[in-house]
């Protein structure tokens, strides 16, 4: 018997091969999903840990003791002995050096031992440290202190006076001799933990590198105490899908016992957050790509009956001709099942090494790290199920035909549909569709447990209604044309409607379309979401943070630096006010805002937004100069006012400290009151008039002022009251004076204020009040917020917009200047930030360190976008475009066997047709384009019937922060191009099979 279906094999090898490369095709595909979610999950355990913060992948343990004590030292690198990890012990005290060169100033300079510190650093001059009293300087230092390498240096113990803000040395000064000069090759590296010890902001150290050298010469130092660390290092290699647990258990055990020694060292790991990432991502991955898996196996399935019901359907005389020569029923069902069972079984064979190799390859196209997969991987219950699935499905393609009376199978005459066999596996299908859509819907554990196969059961079933609803259609189409004696058509349509083989490619096509449609859909809205969220996180194409500056001197240099205003802007958030129910809120340079910031609103532009932010004020900032200014004032009235002071506060323009400007104690009468602006040599804005009492202490008061000049110039003479404010009052507690116009000035009084607090402020109305605020629509900002100085200022929201930039839907935005002015105070500003577009010159770094702004972090869209696209959904709905693909190529493979053995069938029917009389066109009419266009429109409906149920459902973060639901309607070019690309392979192999079938009809 096996000979015989070895020589059936050979004297039709085109239907051989086409089983062996289905079969292959299905084993690959199944084999495919277990060893992509093992590719993929070393792709994300990779990036996770390549983008890890430095804190998370080591462990640091920290103590101050006293100068000799090595128990600490002697225990702690012994706690801590896994593969991968590494040990830095460290020890640090507080150093004085004088310089030996006149001039010099001294500094107050770490001195530190540490673990390998030569290695970790580039020597620029001289030679690293080897033998006691041998000390390294970075190159900054040497030149502060005017010294060169082969200097020697006196090194005192220090402490920090904190009285006199300053560094004091101690103890007996030790020699030392600097032997090098050095700068880290990386400060950031893993190896120099969080210590800062390249810190380039200003401190009373006033040097921004330590001295570097042995343990003996940090014990040569005559010091009480010293600060000890031990850091373990974790190695990005020790971190991986499979070592994940034994990682995590090492670390626990190593800052358990590390916290029992001696000293009572504080341990501080962060690694489980780390590792708490990894595994959502890796559940995530877990989770969606079965969702792309399981249609592609049940569409395998169905591609191999398809198949084998077609080979099968083409050999009914041979089945017949055996049953009447009395061939035992299970010899006959060998006979026609090892025809096709055998290619199939080599095929899966060949299919479980392909697959492995193609996910090899796709990994290399679309991931950024992987590694390869041993063949074993896919040696699990997937292979089992495929193998299984698939053998089943040759089998069941078969019962039909065999099960058939001899008379039947040797008319030969193809059998229509049954009358109730199909019907009922349809509305099985429909039914299970229903249900895991319900389980899916009302659960709440996603797509877990049957509620995975609701998308592919909702393709299927969209297939098999459609292969279905075709019928009396091209039944219809097939009269019509008939009638009007178009033979080609007729021909196309009853093939159509009347062949079995016809309606099941028609469901096939259907279902790969739609899968390439929902992977192009699912691709391309995480995609979108993916960018949203990054344009609002981030704000601008690239953004700098800099180091706390004044909001004028923030201002003032961006405008430098960019004085058309068509690539920078400044940014700072304000502070959080005391009620947490007020949104957060960022200071923006707005007239720069349209240019500048990615907007990411239809409703609300950013320049109508702009404009919103910045209306016109009652008059513009009052502006001084350092020469005197003269205040005329009455003093009505005083009581309670025991210590209080006239004070004016003056912001620079040039971005320097605020300051204020003590004008001497109001006196009764009309006085005029002189006093000289020193800060404001590069000119000061006016931010406010006080009547202060140390404490804020209250007092009745009732001033009236006539007029401020400077240089013989009024400046102002306070007869309108409109360009002039007072605080807003926040509660009960403080009370502000009443403004009106009184002997042609402005009166300023409080009376009765019965021990509450006085806010004695005048403000000039430079800015909106209220202040107009741009909001997120699920902020609720409500009538205050908090300003600069902390004091709480009206606002009201001009416009509402679904995503601010950087704030998100949750908070919002103001104009930096209007909010600037607001403030009463000068104080360094909340993240200061420099916001840039795609036109920022090369050079934008060099130009903002020259006008004195300190880079502190600079984040880009694309590295950030990028971090995005390699996190757990993203990799995984990745598999959903591989699925997509081997979908068609499945369904392009099932047509061309299927029109093989239509055209080994057909070919006596079409010569005689062609000698009729009708032309060969006619003839060979198959309507597989017709089939082609049918699931080209049926099937993006079918994809966005599954695109609905799971859009909720699908994750797009491994974080998600719950603010960017993923959009229903996706960017339509990339799913348009999904369709075509689906509908031109299947319209190629279509194309290619009426050629053949054309062929065929030729006159031998």
């Amino acid at each position: 018997m096996i000979g015989l279906v070895m020589s059936m094999i050979r004297a039709r090898p085109g239907q051989a091969v086409t089983a062996f490369v289905l079969g292959m095709l299905a084993m690959a595909a199944a084999v495919s999903a277990p060893v992509y979610i093992t590719t993929a999950d070393r792709a994300v355990v990779a990036s996770e840990v390549e983008a890890a913060p430095v804190n998370e992948l080591v462990v640091q343990a920290r103590r101050e003791t006293k100068a000799g004590d090595r128990s600490f030292e002697d225990l702690a690198p012994k706690v801590f002995v896994f593969p991968g990890f590494s040990t830095v012990f460290s020890a640090e005290t507080n150093t004085y050096v004088q310089s030996p060169v006149a001039g010099a100033d001294p500094v107050a300079p770490r001195f530190v031992y540490r673990d390998g510190a030569c290695e970790h650093v580039r020597i620029v001059e001289g030679r690293c440290f080897i033998s006691q009293s041998e000390i390294i300087l970075s190159k900054p230092t040497l030149d502060q202190l005017k010294i060169k390498v082969g200097a020697v240096l006196d090194v005192d113990w220090s402490t920090f006076d904190a009285e006199g803000q300053e560094w004091i040395p101690l103890g007996k000064p030790t020699a030392m001799s600097v032997i090098g000069a050095y700068e880290p090759i990386d400060a950031t590296d893993q190896y120099w933990a969080d210590f800062g010890y390249f810190d380039d902001r200003p401190s009373a150290r006033r040097v921004t590198a330590p001295i570097l050298a042995n343990r003996l010469t940090l014990e040569s130092i005559e010091r009480m105490t010293e600060r000890q660390a031990l850091d373990v290092v974790i190695d990005h290699a020790a971190i991986t899908g499979e070592s994940l647990v034994a990682v995590n258990a090492a670390v626990e055990s190593g800052r358990a016992q590390l916290a029992g020694l001696s000293g009572s060292p504080t341990v501080k790991a962060d690694l489980p957050h780390l590792l708490a990432r990894i595994e959502r991502d890796r559940s995530l991955v877990a989770q969606v790509v079965p969702v792309g898996a399981v249609p592609l196996v049940l569409l395998c399935w169905f591609v191999l009956f398809v198949a084998v019901a077609s080979a099968t359907a083409e050999r009914r005389r041979e089945l017949g001709l055996m049953s009447l020569r009395g061939v035992t029923f299970p010899r006959r069902w060998w006979l026609a099942a090892g025809e096709s069972i055998v290619p199939i079984l080599l095929g899966a064979a060949a299919g479980f090494v392909l697959g492995h190799y193609l996910v090899r390859l796709a990994a290399w196209l679309l991931l950024s790290a992987s590694g390869d997969v041993p063949l074993t991987e896919g040696a699990n219950l997937w292979a089992v199920i495929a193998l299984g699935g698939a053998l089943g499905a040759a089998v069941l393609a078969q019962r039909a035909e065999l099960a058939k009376k001899t008379i039947d199978l040797l008319r030969n005459v193809p059998s229509r549909l049954s009358r109730w066999g199909a019907p009922v596996f349809e509305v099985a299908v429909v039914v299970l569709a229903v249900v895991a859509v319900l389980q899916l819907r009302e659960g709440d554990s996603g797509l877990t447990g049957f509620a995975v196969f609701g998308p592919s059961l909702v393709v299927i079933a969209f297939g098999l209604l459609a292969a279905r609803g075709v019928l009396p259609l091209a039944e219809r189409n097939g009269r019509r044309a008939l009638r009007r004696g178009r033979i080609g058509p007729t021909l196309a349509a009853y093939a159509m409607a009347r062949r079995p083989g016809s309606q099941r490619i028609l469901a096939l096509f259907v279902v790969a379309i739609a899968l390439a449609c929902f992977a192009a859909t699912a691709a391309t809205a995480s995609d979108d979401n993916r960018d949203l969220r990054i344009r609002v996180e981030l704000g601008a194409d690239r953004v700098l943070t800099v180091e706390p500056v004044s909001r004028t001197e923030l201002l003032s240099k961006v405008r430098e630096l960019d004085p058309a205003g068509d690539f920078a802007m400044a940014a700072a958030m304000l502070p959080r006010s005391e009620d947490t129910a007020v949104p957060r809120v960022l200071g923006v340079d707005s007239e720069r805002l349209a240019k500048v910031a990615l907007w990411n609103d239809t409703g609300l532009t950013a320049a109508e937004a702009a404009a919103l932010l910045r209306p016109d004020v009652p008059s513009e900032s009052i502006v001084l100069d350092n020469k005197d200014v003269t205040l005329d004032v009455t003093v009505n009235n005083l009581a309670d006012a025991f210590r209080v002071r006239f004070i004016a506060v003056v912001i620079p323009l040039d971005g320097s400290a605020a300051g204020e400007v003590d004008f001497g104690a109001p006196q009764l009468g009309r006085h005029t009151y002189i006093r000289n602006l020193p800060m404001c040599v590069n000119r000061c804005r006016l931010a406010a008039l006080r009547i202060r009492q140390p404490e804020d202490r209250g007092f009745d008061a009732t001033i009236t002022l006539h007029s401020m000049a400077q240089r013989g110039e009024t400046i102002t003479d306070f007869s309108d009251p409109e360009q002039w404010r007072v605080p807003e009052t926040p509660g009960p507690k403080l009370i502000v004076p009443d403004l009106r116009s009184a002997d042609g000035g402005l009166r300023m009084e409080v009376t009765g204020y019965k021990g509450a607090d006085v806010a004695y402020t005048l403000m000039p109305t430079d800015a909106p009040s209220p202040m107009p605020v741009v909001m997120g629509r699920a902020a609720g900002m409500g009538d205050f917020m908090a300003g600069f100085d902390g004091a709480r200022i009206a606002a009201r929201t001009v416009g509402e917009v679904g995503q601010a930039p950087r704030m998100g839907s949750q908070g919002g935005l103001v104009d930096l200047d209007y909010a600037e002015r607001l403030s009463s105070g000068g104080a360094d500003t909340i993240t200061p930030q420099v916001w840039l577009n795609e036109k920022a010159p090369a050079d934008i770094l060099e130009r903002i360190e020259v006008l004195g702004l300190k880079i502190m972090k600079d984040q880009r869209i694309r590295p950030l976008r990028a971090a995005l696209d390699e996190q757990g959904p993203a990799v995984a709905l990745r598999f959903h475009e591989l699925a997509a693909g081997l979908a068609v190529l499945l369904a392009g493979g099932a047509l061309w066997l299927v029109a093989g053995l239509d055209r080994q069938r057909r070919r006596g029917e079409l010569r005689a047709l062609r000698a009729q009389g009708v032309g060969r066109r006619d003839a060979s009419a198959n309507g597989y384009l017709a089939l082609v266009g049918t699931a080209a429109v049926i099937g993006p409906f079918a994809a966005m019937s599954c695109w609905l149920l799971v859009r909720e459902h699908l994750p797009v973060f491994t974080d998600d922060p719950g603010t960017f639901p993923v959009p229903i309607w996706p960017s339509p070019l990339p799913v348009a191009i999904g369709w075509l690309a689906a509908v031109l392979i299947l319209a190629g192999v279509a194309l290619l099979a009426g050629a053949r079938l054309r062929a065929a009809t030729r006159q031998r």
